[in-house]
């Protein structure tokens, strides 16, 4: 039976909720992307990832030929390979080679129960390969010490490379019965482990890669219990997707440079082992023999469970060149909050979000599929440039919708209704402390008509702006007035359809943005707008939701606010006036502003011009918890990301908070007042307007 959505929400509400477990996420997360940033200080990020990119999406136009190389050459060398449609396919192979290891290598007598040593493999998580072999009677032995402890509270990895990442000492020093000290934890791990190496039938691992040009696998790891338990054991099986085949050695080490950097923030891993076939000697009388000091068996398991699939989807195919480091989870502001344990499946994080609904059923990933606010954090950080925010919109079509988004959805689709639900509401938003307010009189009401002298502007406001911030367009009005244009408001505008998009309803976003580009379609000269997120859906977004890709000669007239009131203020340095003192304000980067639209220096630059001093925000989270509807859908977790967006802002000490996104603001100034802080909220045009010289003013 799928989950409901009310034991869902109980189990986000319970992790929000869990001190312990706040602790462990933010420690972990915060500490990762840290060491992430070292570790790119003398590798170009940016040069890395086109190059992997590259090597992994021409390796995938050659998976069936690097799958039949690699075969042959594995087999060459003593090696074994095996082709498992599925999951059940695959645990039928693997079992069946544990049953066979046991036959020829296993304990005399019958009567001891085989082990089966594990490295962390999430493709064996994948198939749940675990409980089968212990159905047939075998000991498995997580050897990792993350997943050890995971296997010891009988729950699932949290995280693609740190399993136990949701644990802090105190709950690891409690599972294995010793001191809270790392030092006593190690060695306890140590200790319970080491026979279990020694006793092993067969040791089970994963790959990080499978190379066609040698049927060598590399395993990245750093404890050594890689090396372990796939040299001791008699029997070694390999199980990874098909998508961790490479052509040759040198898209291997391209992996390896983005890899444990990406991951763990380490220049190198301390163990990196290219394993090609089973041991083998010439050492006496140069005759070959298998089976000297390692296995004397190798085995490889290639797993489709899905990827020819997504293989053949023009909208996913990109995901299969995932490397697994886990840096869009580390990444991830929601993850951060609510761990993988709800921010997925058994793949977490958001490249989880995408494999989910492949290996395991849409059902398994709508509820999860929430709780992505489309910050963009994920692609910005990926080594593969994956469209990760993309390929989850494309599923989210597809899930479950709950009734609070239906029914926002039901009426800001219908521009007539959400008139008369937001007018009549607007006295009532303030009643409730802590909930976006709107506006008494939205901008509409008091929006210019266009006299038709001088040079054209029209202001789209968006819905956000025109309903809940109108003194962001009316001080987009002033600036343009000022320098000259003849600024007009056509009424019929709406909605530019993000919000419908976001919410996995493609057909009303493009509904809506088909809607409002037939009301301005008859405006001159440039059409800006005060929200960056609605100018990043008219201009990018909108081309994927609807025929023909939404072509209209009409989006290139559009403009974003900040970068055209940049060109303003440096084209027309007479607007303003000279500053008399330099008021400091902390910016917050929208995510659509900073991910999707590189606006970065100009915001700063612009305010700089006006006067100000910008003070950077040192924030842990990189995104206010806005996200559209998501803070709709989850109140909760919204509140968590822009608590800690308020703290950060605290750590400035300015008492004022800007930005170019009016759903950043408006999320900020509700936080801000549901817990009574002081802090002024405002546009980057409304601070800009503020300083305009009088002269400058008395021309609008």
């Amino acid at each position: 039976m799928p989950e409901t959505r009310r034991h869902f929400a109980g189990r986000v509400q319970r992790a929000l909720e869990n001190p312990t477990l706040q602790q462990a996420l933010t420690q972990a997360m915060t500490g990762l992307r840290g060491r992430r940033e070292i570790a790119f200080e003398d590798f170009d990020f940016a040069t890395g990832r086109e190059d992997l990119k590259q090597r992994r999406r021409a390796n995938l136009d050659r998976l069936p030929e690097l799958a039949q190389r690699f075969s042959e050459r594995l087999e060459a060398v003593g090696g074994e390979v095996h082709y498992a449609k599925d999951a059940a396919d695959a645990r039928d192979i693997i079992g069946q080679l544990c049953w066979n290891a046991v036959t020829t290598y296993g304990p005399a007598g019958g009567h001891v129960r085989p082990i089966v040593t594990k490295v962390k493999s999430m493709a064996a998580e994948e198939i749940e390969l675990n409980p089968y072999l212990e159905s047939l009677g075998m000991e498995v032995v997580e050897t990792d010490l993350g997943e050890r402890m995971v296997q010891l509270t009988n729950t699932r990895p949290s995280h693609l490379i740190a399993p136990a990442i949701h644990l802090t000492k105190e709950d690891a020093a409690n599972v294995f019965g010793t001191e809270s000290t790392v030092a006593a934890i190690q060695h306890h791990a140590r200790k319970s482990l080491r026979q279990k190496f020694i006793d092993a039938t067969v040791g089970i691992s994963g790959a990080n890669m499978a190379i066609a040009e040698t049927g060598t696998i590399v395993l990245v790891t750093n404890e050594g219990n890689a090396d372990l338990t796939t040299t001791l054991p008699p029997v070694h099986i390999a199980l990874f997707g098909m998508d961790k085949l490479v052509a040759s050695l040198d898209d291997a080490v391209a992996m390896l440079r983005m890899l444990p950097r990406s991951g763990t923030g380490q220049r190198i891993t301390s163990y990196v082992n290219w394993i090609t076939g089973p041991s083998r000697s010439a050492d006496i009388e140069q005759s070959l023999t298998i089976g000297v000091h390692g296995p004397s068996e190798v085995h490889c398991v290639i797993l489709d469970n899905g990827r020819t699939r997504m293989l053949d989807d023009p909208n996913f195919r990109d995901a299969l060149t995932c490397i697994r480091c886990g840096a869009c989870s580390n990444a991830c502001p929601p993850f951060m909050a609510v761990g993988g344990h709800q921010f997925g499946h058994i793949y977490s994080g958001p490249i989880g979000l995408v494999l989910t609904p492949f290996h395991h059923g849409l059902h398994e990933a709508d509820l999860p599929n929430t709780l992505c606010t489309q910050c963009n954090a994920c692609q910005e950080i990926c080594p593969v440039d994956i469209p990760l925010p993309r390929q989850i919109l494309e599923h989210r079509r597809r899930g479950r919708k709950s009734l609070r988004k239906r029914s926002l959805l039901g009426i800001w689709e219908r521009p007539g209704l959400a008139d008369v639900v937001l007018r009549a509401g607007a006295p009532f938003s303030r009643l409730v402390a802590g909930s976006p307010r709107l506006a008494p009189r939205p901008y509409r009401d008091r929006a210019p008509v266009a006299s038709g002298k001088g040079k054209p502007l029209t202001i789209f406001a968006s819905c956000m702006v025109d309903r809940m911030l109108p003194e962001a367009a009316m001080a987009l009005e002033h600036l343009a007035s000022a320098a000259g244009f003849d600024v007009g408001f056509p009424k019929g505008q709406w909605c530019c359809g993000l919000i419908a998009a976001n919410a996995g309803d493609f057909e009303g976003g493009y509904k809506l943005n088909t809607s409002l580009l037939e009301c301005l379609r008859d405006s001159k000269g440039p059409v800006v707008t005060p929200s960056a997120s609605c100018f990043g859906a008219l201009t990018i977004d909108a081309l994927e939701w609807g025929p023909e890709g939404g072509a209209s000669d009409l989006r290139s007239h559009f403009r974003d606010s900040t970068r055209f009131a940049l060109e303003l203020i440096e084209g027309q340095p007479e607007l303003l006036r000279p500053p008399t003192d330099r008021p400091r304000v902390a910016y917050h980067d929208s995510c659509q502003s900073l991910r999707q639209l590189g606006l970065k220096s100009e915001p700063r630059q612009l305010l700089k011009l006006a006067g100000y001093e910008v003070v950077e925000i040192p924030d842990i989270a990189n995104c206010c918890g806005f996200g559209g509807t998501f803070s709709v859908e989850w109140p909760q977790v919204a509140g968590r990301l822009a608590d800690w967006k308020l703290d950060a802002i605290g750590k400035t000490g300015c008492s004022v908070v800007a930005s170019d996104n009016p759903g950043c603001l408006v999320h900020i100034a509700s936080a801000a007042r549901r817990r009574r802080r002081p802090l002024k909220i405002a546009h980057v045009l409304e601070l800009v307007a503020a300083r305009l010289e009088p002269s400058a003013g008395a021309a609008r």
